[in-house]
């Protein structure tokens, strides 16, 4: 019993460990990409696509208060933000000198939120993260997506992409965004796209399908509207976790 309590505690220790140096890795590295985005001559080429495509940012194109979620757990209020959906690029104003900014690709944060803190309903932020994707029959790439679930990691995330296909190469904001469904709990793990249809949603719940049926009947869900599909899946992480 003690040598098993030994190898219990071993291995708590051992998986802290890795944990640690996998997020000293992730800091280094968003360092790392932040800095070269903001380092000529990279700025500098940066800037100038982001002037020569004026119209692929995601609403109007204004900078809006939000807040940047960087790699060493920091949660940073900024004044202004704005997201180029189709360079995979975010533009934040500088605290200071708000006529300075700062260039975030993806990979250099955690994630960022468009909106004002404590809104609600309509008001909410919205909540975007890094995580890969796969489209089609192309390989995996990793893109800020918007997240429709309740929680960023749960067993199942919903989230909409708002640069893909053709769109995707050329740099440019989809017309129409795609959604995407796959592992909250599991980064390397592609979420894919997602045709939306009462067979295709319960097939994500295994076992689970007629419980989620009937509390989508309970709570008069259509299976066709995404932010009802994101109810019924935030239903079923917490089902999930709780069980």
């Amino acid at each position: 019993m003690k040598l098993f309590s030994y190898l219990v505690a071993l291995s708590l220790v051992a998986s802290a460990a890795g944990a640690h140096a996998q997020s000293a890795h992730d800091i280094a590295e968003a360092r790392t990409i932040y800095r070269q985005a903001n380092t000529k001559p990279n700025t500098i080429a940066l800037r100038a696509d982001l002037a020569k495509h004026t119209s692929g940012f995601f609403g109007d194109g204004t900078f809006q208060p939000g807040a940047l979620r960087t790699f060493d757990g920091r949660y940073r209020p900024v004044q202004g933000l704005r997201y180029h959906a189709g360079l995979r690029l975010l533009e934040a104003q500088d605290s200071i000198d708000l006529d300075s900014t700062h260039l975030w690709p993806v990979g250099s944060l955690r994630g960022f939120d468009l909106g004002e803190a404590g809104g609600k309903g309509a008001e909410a932020p919205r909540r975007f993260r890094p995580r890969l994707v796969k489209e089609g029959t192309i390989g995996t790439r990793r893109e800020f997506v918007e997240v429709l679930t309740a929680v960023d990691a749960g067993p199942l995330l919903l989230a909409w992409l708002y640069s893909s296909g053709a769109d995707a190469a050329a740099g440019r904001l989809s017309l129409a965004p795609l959604l995407l469904v796959g592992s909250g709990t599991e980064p390397d793990e592609p979420l894919r796209p997602f045709d939306l249809s009462q067979a295709a949603v319960l097939r994500l719940f295994g076992k689970r399908d007629d419980d989620m049926r009937k509390f989508a009947e309970a709570q008069h869900l259509k299976y066709d509207q995404p932010a009802d599909v994101a109810r019924i899946i935030d239903h079923y992480n917490r089902v999930a976790v709780v069980k």
